[in-house]
């Protein structure tokens, strides 16, 4: 076992597929009760089904993590649903990876740049902003935010040099995720609220199978 979660409650986000239910399966494995937060409602629900087959307590919440309205509703009905929450798991989020010859840099970037930090950053503050309140009124919690090897430094299968770096903006999220974690466990510690990133490295999940990371390369290939 690798910790005993018994009679804890926690929130993922993006815990309908990838990593994401990894997390949820195995915190269930370990005694918690799990509420999977997705914009994929077919995949969270297959999850809360998987959940309850180990014996523990499960429901999905519908979650656009770049609607604060969705996100605010979504960790309302969580705590209303269990009584309280205990665990937060920021995981959602995604890659939108540009080609790495900059192509299309000038075609759209910008906006390349502004969705992956609407959900890669600013939808882990609004969804720890809505959970933070609760979490110091009981003087307990733990947030985790799934960050990324990429944000500790450049990746080896991104742009190498020059302009087409700019339209990768899935690293530079994730140093700032990195970043927001360490300031927020600076300042909840006082609270009990315990505040970790963790910086996975390349994962086979269906987050690849979408496109390969290398323009003509298989992504089978990519992840031999």
């Amino acid at each position: 076992m690798l910790a005993d979660l018994s009679g804890k409650t926690a929130l993922v986000t993006g815990g309908g597929q990838g990593i994401g239910r990894g997390i949820v399966l195995a915190m269930a494995e370990q005694g918690a009760d799990v509420a999977i937060a997705d914009i994929n409602d077919d995949g969270a629900a297959a999850v809360v089904v998987e959940v309850k087959a180990l014996g523990r307590k499960s429901f999905a919440v519908h979650m656009d993590m770049t609607y604060k309205a969705t996100v605010d509703r979504g960790v309302a009905d969580v705590i209303a649903g269990f009584g309280h929450l205990d665990i937060l798991v920021n995981n959602a989020g995604i890659g939108r990876l540009a080609s790495h010859d900059g192509s299309n840099l000038d075609d759209d970037w910008e906006e390349n740049w502004q969705t992956v930090l609407d959900i890669n950053v600013q939808g882990v503050m609004r969804c720890t902003k809505e959970v933070i309140g609760h979490f110091m009124e009981r003087r307990y919690g733990k947030i985790i935010n799934i960050a990324s090897g990429a944000g500790r430094g450049p990746i080896w299968w991104g742009p190498p040099k020059g302009l087409a770096g700019m339209s990768n903006p899935y690293g530079p999220s994730k140093a700032a995720v990195i970043n927001y974690t360490q300031n927020l466990a600076a300042s909840l510690g006082r609270h009990n609220i315990n505040v970790n990133a963790i910086c996975p490295g390349q994962v086979w999940t269906d987050f690849h199978d979408r496109g390969p990371s290398v323009p003509g390369e298989d992504a089978h290939e990519t992840f031999a």
